[in-house]
């Protein structure tokens, strides 16, 4: 009997060839190395034949590789293309990677811009120092919107009271939950320098200092967060990295905001 090529749901309707396409993608998003035709069939659960046909069509659309030696299928960096847009839509990274570059190579951090996606920031792309020791983190990583330094940029702007403050942080995952009271003065101070610290409390040994960039609306789109070990900078040194991410803020708003 020959399969129907479509499949209706509570949702709607879905098309098989489409959610076999998709099964297949994801599969090989999770493996560690390429794999034939006869063992992506038995995971993704359709049979071979059918398999074979979808890799063929994805493989001349570059949304997977085909290793003609070995015969098996990975990957291909069509999936990149889309992925990158979804990410970035604007291609706020590009636009801000040298002022992020300048700023980790100045100060040996890690710089990221993290762009506001409904209650959560998303990790767009990170510039690194060349220090022997240095943190790294992943473009699409995803954090709630009001931990570390950078919740405290958009508390700082919140209007929030005392105690959906604390409601909101006592929510939250942190290595070491901050007391309310020095919290507050942190986003008081915040409100006031334009930049937030997070000295460990969010990650156990890590110092992060963020800055907020605000749209034409007068609303928090991106942050950018320069983060390091904790302990690697005293007091003045904090300062100094919040002043220069601050102006790394206003020189990246522009950027973004040029397209549109």
């Amino acid at each position: 009997m020959q399969e129907q090529e479509t499949t209706a749901d509570k949702s709607g309707t879905k098309v098989n060839s489409v959610v076999k396409a998709i099964g297949i993608l994801r599969h090989l998003a999770q493996t560690q190395l390429p794999e034939g035709v006869n063992a992506i069939a038995r995971q993704v659960g359709i049979n071979p034949s059918s398999c074979f046909n979808i890799l063929k069509t994805l493989a001349s659309e570059e949304f997977v590789r085909f290793d003609k030696e070995t015969k098996t299928y990975s990957l291909g960096v069509g999936v990149i293309d889309l992925a990158v847009s979804a990410l970035d839509p604007d291609a706020g990274f590009q636009r801000t990677r040298p002022i992020l570059e300048r700023l980790a190579r100045e100060h040996g951090v890690t710089c990221g811009l993290w762009r506001k996606q409904e209650d959560r920031l998303i990790l767009l792309g990170t510039a690194e120092s060349e220090s022997f020791a240095r943190i790294r983190f992943t473009p699409g990583n995803r954090l709630p919107m009001y931990i570390g330094a950078m919740g405290r940029c958009f508390i700082a702007r919140a209007g929030m009271g005392e105690a959906e403050i604390d409601k909101t942080i006592a929510s939250l995952k942190w290595a070491s939950a901050p007391p309310l009271s020095r919290y507050l003065g942190e986003v008081r101070r915040a409100a006031v320098a334009g930049y937030a610290v997070d000295d460990g409390d969010f990650l156990q040994g890590i110092t992060s200092v963020a800055t907020p960039l605000i749209s034409r609306e007068g609303s928090i789109t991106h942050c950018i967060a320069a983060t390091t070990f904790k302990g690697h900078l005293d007091t003045a040194g904090l300062k100094r990295l919040g002043e220069a991410v601050k102006k790394a803020s206003e020189k990246a708003t522009p950027l973004l905001w040029s397209v549109r």
